[in-house]
């Protein structure tokens, strides 16, 4: 499996779509996370945004608040800062203790809240601690069978288990529950490209892509799987669109390289 398959696989164990031993204290006054919890409790995402970006210009190092901006990120569909804010806020084993922490207190006060489950069933992937986080995501099923997001969450923590049945079957449910869920399309792709079922994983990328035309990893990840089938035209092509994204990135160098393989070896099946 070459790097980029391994960093797509990584995102998706890590999509998600968030007293302890030793972590960042939570300082903020009490009024402050009141009104930040209110508005994700009420699925008000673009509050919770609003406020926690106003909270983090005093506390930056805010795991707490950095982690339900995150989530806020993800539910409005803006991944790429979902995964930045993400990052900022799970720096370390510290931070990810307060983020448990808080998510349970969450959780313990609003037992019946399936944003604040699907908030902990998050937190708990980060911490590693798989069988929880399926408790957790099941738990926010049961009261909201229709929250798409938690079976992609489920997903997600299966396939972390190497339970490729399950992950697919939650994967599935997702988009069963709401079609345009960009995230369940390509981790579905990448999935079944894990199993070696390569007509469906690039069925999956090509959703991905007709959802968010821009999405530059499912055209690296279908430019790999066109190159394997012997398909170069195409793969050639998926490639040019990673180029045109990120010419002098990490993947843009890629796509370069693969292009070039690509050519040369046309170049030479076609000499006497």
């Amino acid at each position: 499996m070459n790097k980029f398959k391994i960093f797509a696989l990584f995102l998706l164990i890590l999509l998600l779509l968030i007293g302890c031993r030793a972590g960042v204290p939570l300082k903020a006054q009490p009024s402050q996370l009141q009104e930040i919890e209110s508005a994700f409790l009420a699925g008000k995402w673009d509050e919770v945004i609003t406020l926690g970006k106003n909270l983090l210009k005093v506390e930056p190092d805010n795991a707490a608040v950095g982690f339900v901006m995150s989530m806020a990120y993800y539910m409005e569909g803006e991944y790429e800062l979902q995964g930045e804010q993400r990052s900022l806020a799970l720096q370390d084993e510290k931070s990810i203790d307060t983020v448990v922490t808080w998510c349970k207190d969450l959780v313990q006060r609003f037992p019946d809240n399936y944003y604040a489950l699907l908030l902990l069933g998050s937190a708990y992937r980060y911490q590693d601690e798989l069988n929880k986080s399926i408790e957790t995501y099941t738990r926010a099923i049961e009261i909201n069978p229709n929250l798409a997001d938690a079976y992609l969450g489920l997903g997600a923590a299966y396939f972390a288990e190497e339970k490729v049945d399950e992950a697919i079957t939650y994967i599935k449910k997702a988009i069963e529950i709401n079609p345009r869920l960009k995230p369940a399309h390509f981790s579905l792709g990448l999935l079944y490209e894990y199993i070696d079922r390569v007509d469906e994983a690039i069925a999956s990328y090509e959703k991905t892509i007709e959802i968010d035309p821009d999405f530059e990893e499912a055209y690296i990840s279908l430019g790999g799987l066109y190159s394997e089938k012997g398909e170069k035209d195409k793969a050639i092509k998926a490639y040019k669109k990673v180029i045109e994204f990120d010419p002098e990135g990490e993947f843009g160098i890629y796509a370069k390289e693969a292009i070039e393989g690509l050519e040369g070896h046309t170049d030479t099946e076609t000499k006497p």
